[in-house]
């Protein structure tokens, strides 16, 4: 049986990029029909790409697909699986860019993401997103990233924590990297 997999890429990539190649090889080589999400980052909100992606989702009238995204990639899966409706959704390195995150990001973060992306921060909780999954869902973050960054950790473990039908893997000794070694050993052993 053939399985449909959307990839949604990280924050200012393409899925085209080179750190997702292996990603997209390895998927066609397991017969899956991959969709490669073109985002447009430059002056949008994370809102904003996830109607992007919805459009992009709804024109190829697929269901039963499953849906992967990466650091903002993966804040754009979760927050449009309820319209969706993924039979897996795949969140690696969930970014911590939440209502619930806003307190704890640093003015460097804020100033990198710029004053309408963070505004748009306010627009979605973690907690009401993941309470509200219905979908079979995989988090991955990495044990390096989890270092480096301890609230994309929390934000990672509370979702698995609240979702209904969720299970974090910590992937060792990972940075945020979905290219990196272990990485992808951890992905394609769920796939």
């Amino acid at each position: 049986m053939t399985k449909t997999i959307f990839l949604i890429p990280g924050f200012k990539t393409q899925i085209a990029d080179v750190t997702y190649r292996w990603l997209i090889t390895y998927l066609e080589s397991k017969n899956y029909i991959v969709y490669p999400v073109p985002i447009t980052w430059s002056n949008k909100t994370i809102t904003q790409n996830a109607q992007e992606f919805l459009d992009f989702f709804e024109s190829k009238n697929v269901q039963n697909s499953y849906i992967l995204g990466f650091s903002y990639g993966a804040i754009i899966a979760l927050t449009t699986a309820t319209k969706t409706a993924p039979k897996k959704l795949i969140l690696c390195s969930l970014s911590p860019d939440f209502l619930e995150d806003a307190a704890a990001m640093s003015d460097w973060h804020k100033s990198y993401i710029g004053d309408r992306r963070y505004a748009d921060v306010a627009t979605r909780s973690a907690v009401e997103l993941a309470t509200s999954l219905q979908s079979n869902t995989v988090l991955f973050c990495g044990e390096k990233e989890g270092a480096d960054y301890p609230q994309l950790q929390i934000r990672s473990q509370e979702t698995a924590k609240l979702a209904q039908y969720a299970k974090l893997i910590m992937v060792e000794n990972a940075p945020h990297d979905i290219s990196f070694p272990t990485y992808q050993e951890g992905i394609k052993r769920e796939l």
